[in-house]
């Protein structure tokens, strides 16, 4: 094992390790009496709300994404190919930290304009997607008086900013950079430029970002509404993205145990911890385990399609030797 990966495999480990610890302690803090008999007590509709709503996140990252491919020239690429895109990114994300999943969105446009290029709109997507978050963490602050969600929000959107300002104004052809790396770099700026051209792309994408947060957002109220906390939803879609920012840091499995503890944190002022923990617990239940679940079909019809091609690929290599091997025996008889 090279250096390289041996490093993966040790920031993935600490990464398994802070989550569970962090989900132990939070589980520790618990009467779990008490909250057994808060689930059994649970109001099945909300419950199933959350479900309907979680499904509804997909069509809408997809949405989302598909505003900034439709501002990049000679790419012809469908929604439904954008959706499966999206639903593998989601299995991924469930255990890569900060979202890294989103980068299989990228290899799988290789084939409809270069790796490069695809790495550039999903950039652009992720970088928009931060600053409606940062958004809400500014509007959260306002509604829970969380000074961090101030001042993580106003950070996102300044380095939103650093980002649009670096990848418009760099002088790429001037760089000292070999051509190769040229080329790469300028697709990738190529993908910011013409966003910022298209009104349309633009609108599509801050609208696919906002339906987004805003179904993730509810999922915590109707969380909060099935365990009968009394929690006005005003606040908990306030503390919402507090909590997420908290599990974008990458020190834990896809934000398990830094969310789940700031959404612990940030609700236990209102309601008994017992709650609190049931409702980040479940938010990680509905927006990353369901959701992953949700999208297993998409992946195994990617395998299936990755294995048929390969076998095709296979059998017209075994064609063209026999074709070949039956001229080299005519010529041998000629």
């Amino acid at each position: 094992m090279t250096s390289k990966n041996l490093g993966r495999v040790l920031t993935g480990a600490v990464c398994v390790c802070v989550s569970v610890g962090l989900v132990c302690w939070l589980l520790s803090r618990m009467d779990m009496e008490r909250a057994r008999l808060v689930l059994s007590h649970a109001r099945w509709p909300w419950l199933l709300a959350a479900l309907v709503i979680t499904c509804l996140i997909p069509p809408c990252s997809t949405l989302r994404w598909m505003g900034v491919l439709r501002a990049q020239e000679n790419l012809n690429f469908g929604f439904a190919s954008a959706l499966r895109a999206v639903l593998m990114a989601n299995v991924l994300n469930t255990f890569l930290p900060s979202k890294a999943g989103d980068g299989v969105k990228a290899f799988y446009l290789r084939k409809h304009g270069g790796l490069s290029r695809g790495l550039g709109t999903v950039i652009v997507e992720r970088a928009v997607d931060l600053a409606v978050l940062g958004v809400l963490a500014v509007t959260g602050y306002f509604i829970s008086g969380a000074v961090w969600g101030l001042i993580g929000g106003s950070l996102l959107l300044a380095g939103v900013t650093v980002i649009f300002a670096g990848a418009l104004l760099l002088p790429v052809d001037r760089l000292p950079l070999p051509a190769k790396h040229l080329e790469k770099l300028r697709a990738m700026t190529n993908a910011f430029a013409r966003w910022v051209r298209d009104p349309r792309a633009i609108i599509q994408t801050i609208l696919g970002a906002a339906l987004t947060w805003v179904f993730a957002g509810l999922t915590v109220c109707f969380l909060a509404s099935a365990l009968d906390t009394g929690l006005a939803w005003g606040y908990a879609y306030g503390v919402f993205p507090l909590a997420i920012l908290a599990g974008l840091i990458p020190v834990a499995m896809s934000g398990v145990g830094t969310r789940d503890s700031a959404f612990v944190l940030l609700l236990s002022t209102k309601i008994p911890v017992e709650e609190a923990t049931l409702i980040g617990l479940g938010y990680t239940v509905f927006g990353y385990w369901l959701l992953s679940l949700i999208s297993l079909p998409a992946v195994a019809w990617e395998i299936r399609i990755f294995f048929r091609e390969r076998r095709a690929e296979r059998d017209a290599a075994q064609a063209t030797k026999g074709t070949e091997a039956k001229g080299a025996a005519k010529g041998t008889g000629a």
